[in-house]
């Protein structure tokens, strides 16, 4: 029997727990013009799934009425736009179009309409070859749903596709956007002077899942399907998780691989070695890498504890003031490192961090 999970990046889990009211709302929303989820930000840190629920939307939008566009920023994501519309315009509509050519790009394909001679230059710009194919779209009675994944901040191109979508909602064609991005890179967009209508947008943060639906699901998966193995070890594996999403997928993909080997008492032990270190290697490593030689010194002073950790204490081990403390504590719950677990009070918002932390510290000489 296959593997049911996927830990690979970017792929819909066959096993997706914990976002299905989030998918329905943005689906319902094609269908509700007043609804606040046509416009849409979802904010996450490394491994929660953002990818994978905007490929669950995607999956879930298939309609005859509906054009969904997946837009990855890019040297080329303004050309990928007009491309997605344009190859998916029913032929009869395509072919009374001007004229376009195509251009080879790095990343892909891009279009543009074939210049004439008597031709205004503006018929070669972005907003007036969208306008001429979401006019099409609109006579056909579609509606347009732009999904943003891995959204850049300072990036031009995004300016303008964001901006480009508001004149859209505001001329009231049928369109929806849901912008996927880390938690600093949204908040940067949303104070963007260009892009204040982002306030106004939904805004959801991914949280880990529940451990309870963890349970569940791992109990239904693991004991359903007479693997043999007991009810403890698939609960020890599922607490293990923390709900991180990654680290489901990681887990239950390395319990249902180990199974097939055989059900001794070390089964579960090789299963978080193996889990740990696909974290420590695909997320933890490039967190850190991200970090500011300050920022890696706080997260090192909050290693000391094992559970939460007191903001003065920290204060205490780095022998800075509290004004100090205060920046690169705010500074790092907007990157989505830490988070407050209670009035000055800290914990780390990735699992095993610390266990990864103290590795470093052991790395580097500490």
């Amino acid at each position: 029997m296959k593997n049911p999970f996927t830990p690979s990046f970017g792929n819909r889990p066959t096993h997706f727990y914990g976002r299905q009211e989030i998918t329905r709302e943005i689906i319902a929303a094609v269908g509700d013009s007043n609804s606040p989820w046509r416009t849409t930000l979802i904010t996450g840190v490394r491994g929660s799934g953002k990818t994978a629920l905007l490929s669950d939307i995607r999956i879930n939008l298939d309609s005859r009425d509906v054009i969904s566009l997946y837009v990855v920023p890019n040297e080329a994501l303004l050309d990928s736009v007009l491309v997605q519309l344009y190859r998916q315009l029913p032929k009869s509509i395509s072919g009374s179009m001007p004229e376009f050519k195509n251009i080879s790009v790095n990343l892909g394909v891009t279009v543009s309409f074939e210049k004439d001679k008597k031709t205004p230059y503006f018929t070669e710009t972005f907003s007036y070859q969208i306008m001429e194919l979401m006019d099409a779209y609109m006579k056909q009675g579609k509606h347009i749903v732009f999904l943003v994944d891995e959204a850049q901040k300072h990036t031009e191109d995004m300016r303008i596709l964001i901006s480009k979508y508001q004149d859209l909602v505001m001329r009231e064609y049928s369109v929806s956007m849901v912008i996927a991005g880390l938690p600093s890179v949204v908040t940067d967009m949303i104070n963007d002077d260009i892009l204040t209508f982002l306030r106004r947008a939904k805004q959801i943060e991914l949280e880990n899942i529940e451990l309870m639906v963890v349970e569940y699901e791992f109990k239904k998966v693991f004991l359903s399907a007479g693997t043999g193995l007991t009810e403890e070890v698939v609960l020890k594996a599922a607490a293990g998780t923390y709900g991180y999403p990654y680290m489901i997928q990681l887990i239950g993909y390395y319990l249902w691989d180990e199974m097939q080997v055989g059900n001794d008492n070390r089964i579960l032990d090789n299963v978080l070695l193996k889990s740990k270190a696909e974290l420590f290697r695909n997320v933890h490593r490039l967190v850190f890498a991200g970090l500011s030689s300050v920022e890696r010194e706080f997260v090192f002073a909050m290693s000391e504890d094992e559970g939460a950790s007191p903001v003065a204490l920290i204060g205490e081990r780095m022998q800075k003031k509290k004004s100090y403390i205060s920046t690169y504590r705010e500074r790092l719950i907007t990157a989505g490192v830490i988070k407050p677990a209670g009035y000055g009070i800290l914990r780390f918002v990735y699992p095993y961090m610390r266990e990864f932390l103290l590795y470093k510290k052991r790395e580097q000489g500490f």
